[in-house]
């Protein structure tokens, strides 16, 4: 069989529900690309040099640091789809003793990243939080370093952070361990293979990357470690969407819809957002992994939702703990009162309805770009239908679509079964395969 045929017309051949390819293309533009991934690298390392850095007033005390939150799980989105920005977290174990005072232990921190006038970083934002130094670059990329000092007698990676609100003078610490619920999470999420070969075909017909394009840029997916005083773990390898997990995906846009919600509706605004770690946690007992992005969606927000109507039932706070380490309560903070879990009920409940209501409709264009940017914000209906003509463009170009004397589209008669490509050392022995032109895309930028 020639190999070209085979890969592509696998592709162009493959159905994709229309409502689920246009959902998977706001995943697309809301993914962190390989570029980006690197530069957070750099950010995190270097920052991490920085602070442990002679004359620092944490020299000699920084043991170990390494990436926590949504980059630990593979979730980390774009803070807009228009720019380059992202959010990165990292735990920054200390060698002092754990019941030092919280107020002390921020500001020195603050102290050593900020450093003298001429350091690199004195003149960028940064910004003492409740529990951790947030330093903004001047791409808008944010680092927030959480420090934390480990508990030698407990399991592996349990440590006590400092919380110290100058506001209220409200200090305390408190047990975690995010490392042990990062790779709790990333044991247990599954992989779908169907999910894997829609992403890549949808990436076919709208990008237009052909799968030795794809080989040889998974074949690039590491990065190199520099040495350093202090024990810096690498940032974990950046994972392309179509090997990510169907329940990350949806975690993603579960995430991007939140924070939507928050930024742009009145009754939001200056509420605490529910944390991701939150939704991530609920996430895991949300079932049996879907095929369908669409419904895995649908299956993390009822499940989410079904959490907080017991709570609601029984007139108390929704309650959800680290699976990895029970002293960890994850809802310290968020619901602070019934009125924010209902809050985010009533959002649960309006993605539930509109994404239902789009598998009922199927796809009418008007319908996606209002429910869409509704939902995602930053003109995400407009991405996506961007993206459903240009792969309509080239299933029409290519014959995998008809057209009726009317002028309407009409599926080609159907081409035999083929099997998906695999993606192994067979690839590269397929150069030169035809794509389609690409088209000028505002996906999230560029592929890397």
């Amino acid at each position: 069989m020639n190999i070209r045929t085979n890969l592509e017309d696998f592709a162009r051949s493959l159905e994709i529900d229309p409502v689920e390819a246009a959902l998977m293309d706001i995943a697309r533009a809301i993914q962190i690309t390989r570029t980006m991934h690197d530069e957070a690298d750099r950010h995190f390392r270097g920052l991490a040099q920085h602070v442990d850095r002679p004359g620092s007033p944490l020299e000699d005390l920084v043991l170990e640091i390494y990436p926590s939150g949504s980059f630990a799980i593979h979730a980390a989105t774009r803070s807009r789809l228009k720019a380059d920005q992202h959010d990165v977290d990292a735990v920054l174990e200390i060698a002092i003793a754990r019941g030092t005072d919280p107020a002390w232990v921020l500001e020195q921190l603050y102290k050593a990243i900020r450093g003298e006038e001429d350091s690199k970083y004195y003149d960028y934002l940064i910004e003492k939080n409740s529990r951790c130094v947030t330093v903004t670059y001047p791409d808008g990329v944010t680092v927030d370093l959480m420090p934390v000092v480990r508990i030698d007698e407990a399991p592996e990676r349990v440590a006590t952070l400092f919380h110290y609100k100058p506001e209220t003078d409200e200090r305390y610490h408190k047990e975690i361990n995010p490392k042990g619920f990062a790779d709790h999470f990333n044991a247990r999420v599954e992989i779908s293979e169907a999910f894997q070969k829609r992403f890549d075909a949808r990436r076919y017909l709208v990008d237009g990357e052909t799968y030795t394009e794809l080989a040889m840029r998974l074949s690039n997916e590491t990065s190199g470690l520099a040495l350093q005083k202090a024990d810096t773990q690498p940032m974990p390898v950046h994972v392309p969407l179509d090997q990510k997990s169907p329940r990350v995906v949806a975690l993603q846009l579960i995430k991007r819809f939140r924070d939507k919600r928050y930024r742009k509706h009145d009754d939001h605004r200056g509420k605490r957002k529910p944390p991701a770690v939150i939704i991530a946690a609920i996430a895991i007992d949300a079932g049996p992994a879907n095929d369908s992005l669409v419904d895995e969606v649908i299956a993390i927000a009822k499940r989410m939702r079904w959490q907080i109507r017991n709570a609601e039932q029984n007139l108390r706070l929704l309650e959800v703990r680290n699976p990895a380490h029970y002293p960890d309560f994850f809802t310290d903070r968020w619901p602070a009162q019934r009125s924010d879990q209902q809050l985010w009920a009533a959002d649960l409940l309006t993605l539930i309805e509109r994404l239902e209501n789009l598998k009922r409709v199927g796809f009418d264009p008007v319908v996606i770009q209002s429910t869409f940017d509704d939902l995602f914000g930053e003109k995400a209906g407009e991405t996506a239908l961007q993206a459903y003509h240009r792969a309509q463009t080239v299933q029409l170009e290519h014959g995998a679509l008809g057209m009726t004397p009317s002028g309407h589209l009409k599926p080609a008669a159907p081409v035999s079964s083929l099997a998906a490509p695999a993606l192994g050392g067979g690839i590269a022995s397929a150069p030169g395969l035809v794509r389609p032109a690409r088209a000028n895309t505002n996906m999230g930028g560029h592929r890397t």
